[in-house]
């Protein structure tokens, strides 16, 4: 079960570290202050709610189908 845990969470940080990239370049790009850059923060956001709670659903269909996980 450690390694469906582990991939979850490698995979959750790596795309969050992306996201973060993404953001950092559209403020070089748009600046702070611009809608542009708060769009793309808003994006990101809900992007990674959604990403996290694929990846809490991928994670607790891995758990239930272990012996010590009982559904």
């Amino acid at each position: 079960m450690w390694d469906a845990t582990v991939w979850a969470a490698m995979t959750w940080l790596k795309l969050t570290a992306l996201l973060a990239v993404a953001v950092g370049v559209c403020w070089l790009v748009f600046g702070a202050g611009s809608g542009g850059f708060v769009l793309a923060v808003i994006v990101a956001a809900v992007v990674e709610l959604y990403l996290t709670r694929q990846l809490a659903r991928e994670w607790a269909y891995e758990a239930a189908m272990r012996w010590w996980w009982s559904p």
